[in-house]
């Protein structure tokens, strides 16, 4: 099938192992297991924060590298990596505060990010875009919108995990669901997608699941592990 030892699947949260309301699948959590006793890492990656999505890591049970921030901050066994510059997300952010005051709300996270900030979706992006310098990129990833270093994306971030657990990135299988997951497929040797994703992630990926969120990862993890048969 794949035609490749599969040695890791790297994966999105929010809308690939979650529901349309953010609560993760079990279904999901348990296919993340089941490939983690075939040998198979699973490295989590995230716009959220590394807080955040260690405490998932650490319940879920996966075994790789995580990737937090929208590939700004990876760490693994303990060696934490940024791979960009806050100052220029804290900078974008006191320009947008500046013009449009109390409307743009902070996330409580960002005491806890190195590199992205993120902000409530209050306003229409097409309005925030034009205050912004070319340094920072304004992302949405569904759930918020993201202030971050315009050379940060999730497949550098999938790369760095990549080299500190010592994978080759043709042996990892990314699994996203939206826009801001391209460059972490990309990046990857094999590309899946589940339902929910937009069209234009679906004509990049090598296998598009028929169920949307968590069902749809299972599905993925189902064939992932028939290649290892």
């Amino acid at each position: 099938m794949l035609g490749v030892p599969i040695k890791a699947v790297a994966c999105d949260i929010d809308g690939t192992i979650t529901d349309a309301e953010g609560r993760l699948s079990c279904r999901a959590v348990e296919a993340l297991r089941r490939l983690e006793e075939q040998g198979i890492m699973t490295i989590l990656i995230s716009g959220n924060a590394l807080c955040v999505v260690k405490t998932l890591k650490r319940y879920i049970g996966t075994s790789g590298p995580v990737v937090a921030e929208n590939g700004g901050v990876v760490e693994y066994k303990g060696v934490l990596k940024r791979l960009g510059n806050r100052s220029l997300a804290e900078a974008a952010l006191r320009l947008l505060k500046e013009k449009f005051g109390e409307r743009i709300e902070e996330s409580w996270s960002n005491q806890y990010r190195y590199v992205d900030l993120a902000i409530k979706r209050s306003l229409p992006i097409e309005v925030l875009l034009p205050l912004l310098p070319s340094s920072v990129k304004l992302l949405d990833s569904g759930y918020a919108y993201h202030l971050i270093d315009a050379e940060v994306d999730k497949g550098k971030g999938l790369l760095r995990a990549a080299a500190m657990a010592g994978i080759r990135a043709e042996y990892i299988v990314a699994v996203g669901d939206s826009a801001v997951d391209q460059p972490m497929l990309e990046a990857a040797g094999w590309r899946a997608v589940v339902g929910n994703a937009p069209l234009e992630l679906k004509q990049i990926a090598h296998y598009v699941a028929s169920r949307e969120y968590g069902e749809g990862f299972e599905e993925i993890a189902g064939w992932i592990l028939k290649s290892l048969v």
